[in-house]
This record gives C-alpha cells, structure tokens and sequence, in this order.
C-alpha cells in the first residue's frame, strides 16, 4: 500500500482554490476504504471533488488519484492533519486484518489578496493640470454603441442556451466495465463470503452474467448456466480459451450455489480474480 499526499500551490492568496492531490496504490486483493473529508479540510472549503468511478491498473497494482478543489477561510499558515487509509489485507498471503497507513501533514501558506503591494500616499502623482472637455458624441457612436450592446445581449444568450443544453444532456453514462467495477467493489466491502458464501457466489456470477449481457446482448441472467454456454458455443461469442475459462467459472461457482460444496478462503479468492480477469480488471494468469 501507498499513499501520496500533495497540495498544489503550496503559497496561495486568499482569492486562490488549491489543488489537494491524494494518490492510493495497492496491489489486487487489498480491501480498501478511501477517505472521508465531508464539505470541508482544516480551514478549507471542498469546492469540488473528482473520483474516477474505476481505478487505473499499472501491472498487479490499482492506483486511484482523487482530487480536491480546497477555497480557503482565512490568510496565515493552514495546517492539514495527516490522511489515513484504512484497508484490509485479504491478499492469499496476507495476514487478512485491518491497517491504516496515514500520509504526513501539510501546511499551506495563504495571503491576502492584495499581499504586501499596498497603496502609499507617498506614491501618488503630483496633480495634472487642465483636461480639454471632451467633444460630443455623434449620432453614429451612439449607433453604433447601440448596435455593439445589441449583439452583447444576443451572444450572451446563445452562450446561456448553450450551457443549459449541456447540462440537460447529463453526465456521460458509465461504460458496462465501469459498471461491473462498481458492483465488485460494493461485494468486497459487504464482505459477503465471510457471512454467507453461497450468496456470495450468486451475487459473483450475477455480476460477470450481467457484464456479458451489457456487452454481447445475451440475455445471460435468464438463462441456466447450461444453455447460456450453449448459446456462447452457437454463437461463437467467445474465443475458446475464454469460452472455456468462463465454463470452469461458472460451473465452480454451481457447486457452491447448489450442490452444497463448501469453498475454501483461497477457492474464493481465486473465484473472485477470475471474475475481475473476465471483465478485464486484473491480469490473467495463464499457467505454464
């Protein structure tokens, strides 16, 4: 597990939104809960706040990168306390408890908007001497003022209508791997296999079942496990090694949901990787 804390300025005026920056590394099979800062850190405001629905994956490791839009409350120095990160080690190697790593505090120097550049008496300007009046404005000028406010207020209303038709567009939907990402991550924090393992595998399936039918059209959560192969072997879907690995898959996880077989922690842990690999979360593993 890594974590990397970062504001960005580190020097800010008062009028400024600095960027808090927080980076989580860890390899698959960690269980992680992020963190929870509510509508405020130290004395900023979270004016906004990005999440990437999924993470990145560089190799064994899932990064995660979260970004804060902090506004300050005041001028001085601002401390930020130490972030933490609490996950669980459910790795087949791991010692399976919970840990939280904590990053190291920051402080961000704030000033005023007008900083040390204030105005002086000393600084003023002798006085000028006489101004000529200035002459009259012409009926064209007033045309062609007229004219310039005429197209302002129409340019600002094409803008205005431009915006409100974006916003009623709504944000872009999530793709079907983001989606089954989102499920496979609410699975793993109900921790499920630790209460009820056969509902965990019917849960597991239904997720890889409903990755397929968002992807292919396959109506893979009507179907037994036995025509839905039948039909992928018909239709060709799949490549064979694939069609293959999700057969296995599938016809372990029946076992579990009804013929009573009782999985041990590393059949789950293996269960759930193939499922992730499916879906193109994890790399797979292709044995020697």
């Amino acid at each position: 597990m890594r974590l990397a804390v970062s504001v960005t300025p580190a020097k800010a005026r008062l009028s400024d939104e600095p960027t808090l920056a927080v980076t989580i590394s860890y390899e698959q099979g960690v269980k992680l809960r992020k963190p929870s800062f509510g509508g405020s850190i130290s004395d900023f405001i979270i004016r906004d706040f990005r999440d990437p629905p999924m993470p990145r994956i560089e190799g064994d490791r899932q990064i995660i990168e979260q970004t804060y839009t902090l506004e300050p409350t005041r001028t001085g120095k601002i401390f930020i306390l130490p972030i933490g990160v609490t996950f669980t080690d459910a790795r087949p190697n791991g010692d399976g408890k919970e840990h939280t790593l904590e990053s190291e505090g920051l402080t961000v120097e704030v000033a005023s908007v007008a900083g040390t550049a204030l105005p002086s008496l000393a600084s003023l300007r002798p006085a000028a001497g006489p101004v000529a009046l200035p002459q009259p404005i012409s009926a064209a000028t007033w045309w062609l003022a007229a004219l310039s406010a005429i197209l302002a207020i129409v340019g600002g209303m094409l803008l205005w209508r431009r915006r409100a038709a974006a916003k009623a567009i709504g944000p872009k939907p999530l793709s079907p791997r983001e989606l089954a990402y989102l499920e496979l991550e609410r699975l793993l924090q109900e921790q499920l296999a630790e209460r009820d393992v056969k509902l965990f595998y019917v849960e597991l399936t239904g997720i890889v079942r409903r990755y397929i039918e968002r992807t292919t059209g396959i109506r893979a959560p009507e179907q037994t496990t036995e025509e839905f192969l039948r039909e992928i072997n018909r239709g060709g879907t799949f490549a064979d090694d694939e069609g293959r690995r999700l057969k296995a898959f599938l016809e372990a996880a029946d076992l579990v949901k009804f013929a009573a077989y009782q999985p041990r922690s590393d059949d789950v842990q293996e269960s759930f990787r193939r499922a992730k690999a499916f879906i193109g979360l994890a790399p797979l593993e292709v044995a020697a």
